[in-house]
């Protein structure tokens, strides 16, 4: 009896040293590769067998492994966006103002005198209102990105707010020989709203078409359904291709066509950030050579 009980202890004990052993030894694999790991190699994963004594730690720090690999990406995918934003900003900003800087120069030292001198002049104007509109939407993006951007919600009429924004427009629709039609209900419908960014949000839909759709004809209705107010704007405009519609709101994203002319490529993006801001949505419709329409939807107060 006494040797079955020495012998089975025998059994018991040479069975603890090898699990010691070759725990011991995943304990050494794994610290190896946790130096790997922490040299910056973020591919190496650990391995342990299913149900050891290290299994559960291995999955965590596996885990962990996995969730800082993705940060990092992230943050270079982060820089290398931030970078083409810079370099595209400073592209943006540098090639109007040596134009019009070019402009002035002319008028200053050439001389230049009647219908040529009024035409340079009126060139160089436009190229600084455009320069100005560009900082100004610039100042705006980067209070969004940053979340600087303070939203004042509201509960508000938002046919009586949309038919005060486009009584702004009239004239300079008028000026550019552009037919309007405002279909805006005469009753309240109350929506919860940040004024000054709704604000925005037409101004940026409104300048896109007039300086980029060589448009005759717009468009704006309002309508509501049960719990959401419908808003579209449409012309009857050059369009924008199939290809460029998925990309529109895309931060700095132009169409390589006629309609990136004076374009910033941050207008619509501004309008899709503030009007998620704003709990909306907004889409673009468009079909080359027969127009564009945007159309929003708000939850109704």
């Amino acid at each position: 009896m006494l040797g079955i009980i020495i012998t089975v202890l025998s059994v018991i004990i040479i069975f603890q040293f090898i699990y010691i052993c070759n725990t011991k030894k995943q304990i050494k694999e794994i610290s190896h590769i946790l130096d790997d790991i922490g040299s910056g190699n973020l591919d190496r994963r650990l391995l342990a067998v299913e149900n050891s004594i290290v299994s559960d730690l291995v999955y965590k720090i596996n885990a962990i492994v996995i969730r800082d690999k993705e940060k990092l990406m992230e943050k270079d995918k982060s820089e290398k966006a931030y970078k083409k934003l810079v370099t595209s900003l400073s592209h943006d900003i540098r090639t109007p103002l040596a134009s019009l800087i070019g402009y002035l120069e002319v008028l200053e030292k050439n001389g230049v005198t009647g219908e040529e001198h009024d035409e340079f002049l009126t060139i160089a104007k436009r190229k600084a209102l455009n320069l100005g509109d560009y900082i100004q939407s610039l100042f705006e993006f980067l209070k969004i990105e940053s979340g600087e951007w303070v939203y004042d919600l509201k509960k508000q009429n938002i046919c009586e707010l949309t038919r005060l924004i486009l009584a702004d427009w009239v004239i300079k629709l008028e000026e550019n020989k552009i037919e309007f039609r405002f279909e805006i209900p005469e009753e309240a419908v109350y929506v919860v709203l940040d004024k000054s960014a709704y604000t925005r949000i037409l101004t940026n839909l409104m300048a896109n078409m007039i300086r980029h759709s060589h448009a005759t004809q717009l468009s704006v209705r309002i309508s509501c359904s049960l719990n959401e107010l419908n808003l579209s704007i449409a012309d009857n405009g050059i369009g924008i291709a199939e290809k460029d519609l998925p990309f529109v709101f895309d931060r700095l994203y132009k169409c390589d066509t006629s309609r990136t002319e004076n374009s910033n490529g941050l207008g619509l993006s501004i309008a899709k950030e503030l009007t998620a801001s704003l709990h909306g949505e907004i889409h673009a419709e468009s079909c080359w050579g027969r127009g564009t329409t945007f159309r929003l939807t708000f939850p109704k107060a």
